[in-house]
């Protein structure tokens, strides 16, 4: 998709480059509204940059409010949440999700039925300033593409199985191979969450079985796999400021998030879209 499919866009607000990838949207006016903003040109947007950040604008979402938004994107994928999921410290969940450690790589949907085209973040609270919290998102297409075409038949060959301990809305186990089309834009795009090993008090690691190549060859082309994730040039960690709307690409990205210090208030909303078809993990068994 070029940028110059957004004309009407282009004229109400200004669009930078996040960072390797991704896109920032601000008003080009002082007062403007999340919703004066044509969502099919937001959604073509987010399907070429990957990231969508819309910030500065005048309205702030609360409870059902951002759900409301979120069907302009697509249709909601509900859990036992219900349509709004806050991702917010709870002392007495099982879920590490909602503590303040960090989380591993992953992509929404993964332990789950059906997996989501795009993640609708809203921002209620920050938290006070450098307090850690950013979420990461990796560029899984950009990283394929420069990895060369002998790393991605090496990878091509990979099957993971991940296992998790079932939480709240969430768990059980998916097979998946490592490389996996993306399903709107038929590219090449990395399905991969490491195991959690080195996360002291971490309230439910997963396991990661692999399978297709021999052991040592397994095991360089894992560590390989562990140094391309961490690469800058594919890799985008979000400082949130609150009030902050993000829609990302959960089929060609992967996401985390860094630790944030325990009781800093930091409030996040997210919306699951499903994709047009919708789309079944046909990997996952509870």
């Amino acid at each position: 998709m070029k940028q110059a499919a957004l004309p009407s866009l282009h004229r109400q607000v200004s669009i930078t480059p996040l960072a390797s990838f991704g896109a920032l949207v601000t008003p080009a006016h002082s007062v403007m509204d999340y919703l004066d903003l044509p969502v099919d040109h937001l959604r073509a947007l987010a399907r070429h940059s990957k990231i969508v950040l819309l910030r500065g604008f005048t309205n702030r979402f609360s409870g059902q409010a951002l759900a409301d938004y979120a069907r302009h994107w697509g249709r909601i994928m509900t859990g036992s949440y219900g349509d709004v999921l806050d991702l917010v410290e709870k002392e007495e969940s099982h879920d590490s999700i909602f503590d303040s450690l960090s989380l591993p790589l992953h992509w929404d949907g993964m332990y789950m039925p059906t997996i989501p085209e795009f993640q609708v973040f809203h921002c209620a609270d920050a938290g006070p300033l450098n307090t850690g919290g950013e979420t990461v998102f990796v560029d899984t297409v950009g990283l394929l593409e420069h990895a060369g075409a002998s790393v991605r038949d090496t990878w091509r060959a990979i099957e993971t199985t991940s296992c998790i301990r079932a939480v709240s809305h969430y768990g059980g186990s998916v097979r998946s191979a490592l490389v996996v089309e993306h399903p709107v834009h038929h590219v090449p795009t990395l399905r991969y969450s490491p195991p959690v090993d080195a996360i002291p008090g971490f309230r439910n690691p997963n396991t990661v079985i692999y399978e297709g190549l021999d052991q040592a060859s397994m095991d360089e082309s894992i560590a390989l796999l562990h140094r391309c994730l961490a690469h800058p040039a594919h890799r985008y960690e979000h400082a949130w400021r609150t009030g902050d709307v993000l829609i990302a690409d959960n089929l060609a990205l992967l996401h985390g998030r860094n630790a944030f210090v325990h009781g800093s208030k930091r409030h996040l909303q997210r919306v699951h879209i499903h994709a047009d078809p919708v789309l079944i993990n046909t990997g996952f068994f509870p």
